[in-house]
């Protein structure tokens, strides 16, 4: 998919300067930018939801027992 954005002046002379850094194309940067933005707020989301349904805790040693690593 391609998508046309406005940034400003600033904005665009840091990623272009970010991008010659890392030796990729301004478009391969920008991409890669993005998913990880959108991978961190999948994360993110994932922790918040688990923190408004919380678990009853468990002991180390019934950690390790099951997963099987209990010695």
């Amino acid at each position: 998919m391609t998508v046309t954005i406005e940034i400003p002046k600033e904005i665009e002379a840091q990623l272009l300067s970010e991008a010659q850094a890392s030796g990729v194309p301004i478009s391969q940067f920008v991409r890669d930018f993005l998913l990880d933005h959108y991978e961190e707020m999948e994360d993110q989301q994932i922790a918040e939801a688990r923190l408004r349904d919380p678990q009853v805790p468990i002991s180390a040693k019934q950690l390790r027992k099951n997963l099987g690593v209990d010695n």
